[in-house]
């Protein structure tokens, strides 16, 4: 599943086998109460990556082929596509990992350069005035290598994900204005994993080695503990919320964010290890995808017997 176009819809893309067509992916919608599929696109299969808009109302492809890479926007309900990014197959460029600021007026991606040993750039599509630009990164030394990327809501900071393979391997989250065409590195830390969100122009959250969630304040360089041994987590759009779950435990919980504070902390769900979750536009449902696991006689968490794990909607009472 991809996320929610509306407060009682959801987005995904489902598989479908035939004899005569082999296997098919297909774009489509499910309305409440989640059981009917509609129908919204066919999918290339040289497709490679789709995301969802916040907003719900666009979904980000990337397309690689022989001819080249390429980005386009599909609109919802009606499919039509727009190509907003094509490089040709003699430019030796890779697209991956892209991202959606959270007002969904940015669209942020990785830019690999084969002829240059890997170099990354990143480009930046900014949907309300149509431009596109690339900008290069500063202060990254080799032996890194960039993972991922994340813009926040005006446009001039990023947030890199990027994989150090040198004294020790080990993740790293680099935060970097935008200054001309260049990304200059005002801030780094070791994570345990790629997960970050901004949480508005000035902050964000990241994940620590030993699953800590940190907020860091780029205003003040203060460094905060939202809450300790984080395996996985999810702010609501207005950014009031946070579902998450716990290392080694089958639970997922709900709090209210609070100046520097998660209060409220509630379990809403028990039986399930998510690897995704999606707030509803109206922070009344979560859409889960995960793995059911059940607790064993030595007391640990045993993983479920079913080869896939539908996603489901936790509605809130």
């Amino acid at each position: 599943m991809l996320g929610w176009s509306a407060t009682d819809s959801v987005i995904g893309l489902f598989r479908k086998a035939s004899t005569t067509e082999g296997v098919t992916w297909n774009l489509g919608r499910l309305p409440f109460p989640y059981e009917k599929f509609e129908l919204l696109k066919k999918i290339d299969a040289n497709t490679a990556f789709l995301e969802l808009s916040p907003d719900g109302k666009q979904i980000s492809k990337m397309a690689m082929s022989a001819s080249g890479a390429s980005l386009k926007l599909i609109s919802l309900p009606d499919g039509k596509e727009t190509e907003v990014v094509n490089y040709h197959s003699s430019q030796s460029l890779y697209l991956q990992d892209v991202e959606w600021s959270n007002n969904s007026r940015y669209v942020c991606f990785l830019i690999q350069d084969a002829s240059m040993k890997g170099k990354a750039r990143v480009g930046v599509y900014d949907n309300d005035s149509g431009s596109y630009k690339t900008y290069q990164l500063k202060d990254i030394e080799r032996g890194r290598t960039l993972t991922g990327v994340n813009i926040s809501d005006d446009g001039h900071s990023v947030l890199l994900t990027l994989f150090e393979n040198k004294s020790g391997r080990s993740n790293r989250i680099v935060m970097g204005m935008i200054n001309g065409s260049d990304i200059i590195v005002k801030y780094e830390h070791q994570t345990g994993r790629e997960q970050n969100a901004w949480l508005n122009n000035d902050q964000f959250v990241y994940l620590g080695t030993d699953g800590t969630l940190y907020e860091y304040d780029r205003r003040t360089s203060e460094l905060t503990v939202l809450l300790d041994k984080v395996s996985n987590f999810e702010f609501s759009r207005d950014r009031k919320y946070v579902a998450y779950s716990l290392y080694d435990k089958d639970t997922i919980f709900v709090g209210k964010l609070q100046g520097k504070n998660v209060l409220y902390e509630e379990p809403v769900y028990h039986g399930v290890i998510p690897s995704k979750i999606f707030w509803s536009p109206d922070n009344k449902s979560l859409l889960i995808h995960g793995r059911k696991y059940y607790s064993s006689v030595q007391g640990g968490l045993v993983e479920s017997n079913t080869a896939d794990e539908l996603p489901f909607v936790l509605t809130f009472q």
